[in-house]
């Protein structure tokens, strides 16, 4: 998916980074609980690193959403839970079903702070290309760090800090705990895609691999099918209507839909009754329309329609277009300057589960449509500052957790991660059938009791 980030915060209601963000759903997975919890806006500077020597005006400032909730918490020297909220708008501190088992467990408050650009946390009205430019890696975590030492010294916070993150957001838990130390005693980056990368053709395969033979050919059946379909003009607009794509007007916004409901279906765990409709659809002789059938309703049971999901729809820089599902604006401009991510299609097509057109250039493209962007995504960059010293023996303290299932994993670390020998102090877990980010939510299976487990034991090691 694109945006597999967005569902996260979505899939974390639900459940609980390209289209699909690492993170989208909206279900029931993870049952939000405010009893409790004081809501309110941190005065944020907008730009933490400027160079300029005169005081900040108000202007300078804008309002960031934050939660606190200290109901479980036996005085000021309780642990923290830093529940650290990603590219979509932030459910509170007590969304996870981990975080809360965990804090009651330890006494803990826990406490959440919405990402700028992201939900009702808007440096600015207009998310112009100029207006972006604050959006980075660098400026969120400057936000963790300068909220933490407000409410230590505010609320005369004195325990340690432990920083939970679930994809993009599990990427910040790791990079938080990193460069800022001092700051979080550990660390839990759940499906956390760590290392950037513009061709993403992993993402691809393993949608691929985890689907059965016989639904990976139903999927590439019913792709085929559409891109023929497209090249009449009537057996266009028939087949967008077919799947409630009829306002997509980019033709490979609307082949990404297609790659989009078959990467929901296997990231969020939703792979057999998406590979159980659209085979049987094959056997019938209407592949494609079971394929549409499926698709549309894993959309809708994400909170979200076919043209939501196209890259033409971020066009709209109005940031309450976004407040009610995902900040797909935000979260493609973090693609095209920091992280790339494009889920393009597998260099081999029998391995491939979407069409060939997905690849990188169309991404490029779309960096330029939305954004004016002309230069391909600088990844380099971001992986020296941030992945590389992961890999080093001074990076201890976080647990980075995977499911099997889960395609983002190819971006995460893992015992298959080139390198990982250098480094002793990594703690790894891939999680045997499990989805993305499901240790964080309420799903239950015996790896997933196994990686709360022993998040929860490093916990206890990281706070003596």
């Amino acid at each position: 998916m694109k945006f597999s980030f967005l569902i996260l915060s979505v899939f974390m209601v639900l459940q609980s980074a390209n289209a699909l963000p690492p993170g989208m759903m909206r279900m029931k997975q993870f049952q939000i609980q405010t009893l409790g919890t004081e809501t309110g806006n941190f005065n944020q500077l907008i730009n933490h690193f400027s160079k300029l020597d005169v005081m900040p005006t108000e202007a300078d400032y804008f309002k960031q959403r934050y939660f606190i909730d200290s109901s479980l918490a036996r005085g000021k020297d309780s642990p923290v839970i830093y529940y650290i909220c990603g590219e979509a708008t932030c459910e509170g501190a007590t969304s996870s079903a981990l975080v809360n088992a965990l804090a009651k467990e330890i006494g803990a408050h826990r406490v959440a702070l919405e990402h700028r650009y992201y939900g009702y946390s808007q440096p600015f009205k207009r998310m112009t290309p100029e207006n972006l430019r604050f959006l980075s890696v660098e400026q969120a975590l400057e936000d963790l760090a300068v909220f933490q030492r407000h409410l230590q010294a505010s609320m005369g916070l004195t325990g340690k800090w432990i920083a939970v993150g679930g994809s993009y957001a599990g990427e910040l838990a790791a990079f938080y705990r990193q460069n800022y130390p001092e700051l979080a005693a550990g660390a839990l980056a759940s499906s956390g895609p760590v290392l950037a990368k513009a061709d993403f053709e992993e993402y691809d395969h393993h949608i691929a691999k985890v689907a059965t033979p016989a639904c990976l050919a139903a999927i590439q059946a019913a792709v085929k099918d559409v891109e023929q379909r497209l090249l009449d003009p009537e057996s266009k607009k028939a087949v967008k209507a077919l799947f409630k794509a009829s306002n997509v007007s980019n033709d490979i916004d609307f082949m990404y839909n297609l790659a989009d409901q078959a990467a929901i279906a296997v990231q969020y765990g939703y792979q057999d009754e998406f590979c159980r409709v659209v085979t049987k659809g094959m056997n019938e002789g209407k592949v494609t329309e079971a394929y549409a059938q499926i698709g549309s309703s894993l959309f809708e049971r994400f909170g979200m329609t076919a043209f939501q999901d196209a890259f033409e729809s971020a066009l709209e820089m109005d940031p309450e277009y976004y407040v009610s599902w995902f900040g797909y604006r935000a979260w493609l401009y973090q693609s095209c300057t920091q992280f790339g991510f494009y889920q393009i299609a597998y260099h081999n097509p029998a391995q491939s589960s979407r069409s060939s057109k997905i690849d990188e250039q169309y991404h490029n493209d779309t960096c330029d449509r939305l954004f004016g962007i002309k230069t391909p995504v600088d990844t380099a960059t971001t992986n020296l500052r941030y992945y590389a010293p992961l890999l080093t023996p001074a990076s201890t303290h976080i647990l980075y957790t995977n499911g099997s299932n889960d395609p983002w994993s190819n971006l995460s670390i893992t015992d298959a991660t080139p390198g990982i020998e250098n480094n002793p102090n990594l703690n790894l877990f891939v999680i045997s059938g499990a989805a993305h980010c499901d240790d964080l939510g309420s799903r239950l299976s015996t790896s997933l009791t196994q990686a709360r487990n022993q998040f929860k034991s490093l916990v206890n090691e990281w706070l003596k």
